[in-house]
């Protein structure tokens, strides 16, 4: 039964995805940085930060736990500690006091839970002076499934709470506390956040991709190595056209003939000019098809290419305003089903115009 290559790529297309940017917390290398993350939520659970979000985080957090929390702004004392010791002389992430609550907070990323929750347990107890309520709460990226994890938040009266039930209380209450907020801070949050969910591929548009990847991985598979096999066809053109033309019979002034393949497939000919301007012309073939190209291996070659050799009227066969270029001059172009031949002719001819102004220039400077 032939494969139906077409249907998969128009089904592929029509899964809806939009372009991911990175936030500012992912280009510094942080977002999966527990201790990172520990800063930033005590830095936002205290109401009397600089942020201006007074109780938002605090209560986006803990009403998921408790419905009865309650923390007065203007009359109730707080105090948040980081890697707080425990009765064991472990550390906890976050330990909140407030006048009526003990809190623990166990931040969880991507590691296992392998933390003593019965000596967490114990230590918020022992805080619990003055009628405080201890509160005990596992924070993870993903709910907690295994049955051990379960059983220890079970056993030690933890709860566990993700991070996109906070940041969901969060979006749905910040607009009530935009007027005095400060706007540095409030796009620090939405930075945190977007982060945190980054990495949780749970958006409509990943789970539809990723379901279509599951359900056609074989033809996936098959597409791909036929593709590969397809691309490497097109690389194995450019040894041909390095064996149909050797170094020594079309180029005798060439520094280097060589073949690079790091991106695509090029036949590379270096020269030098002038005994400093290093001029490249690279012949390379992808899906695309084949592109000549002519360019400076620094600012200095390049400078020397566009502003002196394309300014000679003997040098190309066309205006040089008639060429497409950027960083490189294309020369030409042709279809990946371009004869061999055609391809090679073009190509020598740029080398030869380059080898002709070579020997110009070395007979003028005496060389």
């Amino acid at each position: 039964m032939q494969t139906d290559f077409t249907k998969i790529l128009l089904d592929f297309k029509s899964i809806p995805r939009h372009k991911r940017t990175k936030t500012f917390m992912e280009i510094a290398g942080y977002p999966h940085y527990e201790n990172v993350c520990s800063n930033i939520l005590k830095f936002y659970l205290d109401p009397s930060n600089e942020h201006g979000l007074k109780d938002l985080v605090l209560n986006s957090l803990l009403h998921i736990v408790d419905k009865d929390f309650q923390f007065d702004t203007d009359f109730e004392e707080i105090e948040i500690y980081r890697e707080h010791k425990t009765i064991n002389d472990n550390r906890l992430d976050l330990l909140i006091l407030t006048d009526n609550f003990a809190i623990v907070i166990e931040n969880k990323i991507f590691h296992h839970l392998h933390n003593d929750l019965t000596d967490y347990n114990n230590t918020v107890k022992s805080n619990c002076y003055n009628s405080r309520k201890p509160i005990c709460i596992v924070l993870s990226l993903n709910k907690l499934t295994s049955q051990e994890d379960l059983e220890k938040v079970r056993t030690n009266n933890f709860v566990n709470v993700t991070y996109e039930q906070l940041f969901q209380n969060i979006k749905q209450s910040i607009g009530g506390h935009l007027g005095n907020s400060n706007i540095s801070y409030i796009n620090h949050l939405t930075d945190f956040i977007k982060s945190i969910e980054n990495l949780t591929p749970k958006t409509m548009e990943n789970k539809a991709l990723w379901t279509f990847f599951k359900n056609n991985s074989q033809t996936i598979q098959e597409l791909t190595d036929s593709f590969s096999d397809y691309r490497n066809s097109l690389y194995e053109k450019i040894y041909q056209l390095k064996d149909t033309l050797p170094q020594e019979e079309f180029a005798p002034k060439v520094d280097r003939q060589w073949i690079y393949k790091e991106e695509g497939c090029c036949l590379v000919h270096d020269y030098t000019i002038n005994s400093k301007y290093k001029l490249a012309v690279d012949t390379c073939i992808d899906t695309n098809g084949w592109e000549i190209q002519l360019f400076g291996r620094n600012s200095q070659s390049t400078d020397f290419i566009f502003n002196v050799i394309c300014k000679d009227n003997n040098f190309l066969p066309k205006p040089f305003e008639n060429y497409e270029r950027g960083e490189r001059l294309i020369y030409n172009r042709f279809d990946t089903d371009t004869d061999i031949a055609i391809v090679a002719k073009s190509m020598t001819d740029l080398l030869t115009r380059i080898e002709n102004y070579k020997h110009k220039t070395d007979e003028n400077n005496g060389i």
